[in-house]
């Protein structure tokens, strides 16, 4: 296939995927139609024979065509013709379960207070199939934890649900007692650090030891010298006998 002819098929696969059916691939344009390149390159790396592309085939596409079929806009793409756009629509029918896939670090707090809406993600997508959400959990999370959302107690709880072509729905939130999921990880028991005795204390000369220069050695076994004038005094005595 000639690189062209390449560039024209990677237009006409965009069109269909960011013009007319982006909930087919997981994916929901924000309100001027644009999605984030890094999101349509990891549905697209989903896809059979699409794996190869990146911002430069899409940057291709946008200069080698007379008339391109989507157009970049920083770090976001869009279609340029989006007449046929699904656009978010009040469903006729709602599954009695929908799901919902969160990263694993996060659960333990949504299942204290729920999922909110963010400034760069205003609406919370929901799939119709576990499937799907486990293919959008895998984008974001090696191991994703699949929340399984109960539409009754959804809406009872005020939530308003709408339907996002065949695939997705979106919801303004999820509060807590409107879905469920697996068990919470348990954490770890706490270990006790053993205490650690004092290190001996060291000599205050590194390498040597201590000499007590107090007694020299042999000092016990040697005999006590007599002092002089004691040891002569019998003479002293002997004399002084004589001279009376």
């Amino acid at each position: 296939m000639k690189h062209i002819q390449k560039v024209k098929k990677l237009a006409k696969f965009l069109d269909y995927l960011l013009g007319r059916r982006p909930d087919e691939f997981g994916l929901c344009p924000d309100e001027d139609g644009y999605v984030k390149v890094k999101d349509l390159i990891k549905a697209l790396g989903e896809e059979d024979g699409w794996g190869y592309v990146r911002q430069s085939h899409l940057r291709e596409v946008t200069a080698a065509l007379p008339c391109p079929s989507v157009e970049l806009s920083g770090k976001r793409v869009r279609a340029v013709d989006r007449s046929q756009l699904v656009v978010p629509d009040f469903p006729a029918t709602v599954p009695k379960l929908l799901y919902y896939p969160i990263r694993q670090r996060a659960y333990p707090v949504v299942l204290e207070k729920g999922v909110k809406p963010t400034s760069e993600n205003p609406k919370i997508v929901l799939a119709r199939e576990r499937s799907m959400a486990e293919r959008l959990g895998k984008r974001m999370d090696a191991s994703p934890v699949i929340l399984t959302v109960n539409t009754d107690q959804l809406t009872r709880l005020g939530a308003a649900l709408n339907a996002f072509g065949n695939v997705l729905f979106l919801v303004d939130s999820l509060p807590v007692g409107s879905f469920s999921g697996p068990p919470p990880p348990k954490k770890p028991p706490e270990t006790k650090v053993a205490e650690k005795s004092p290190p001996p204390a060291a000599p205050k000369t590194p390498g040597s030891y201590l000499v007590d220069l107090s007694s020299e050695p042999g000092s016990k076994n040697k005999p006590v010298k007599k002092d002089r004038k004691l040891k002569n005094e019998w003479k002293r005595e002997r004399k002084r006998r004589n001279r009376r």
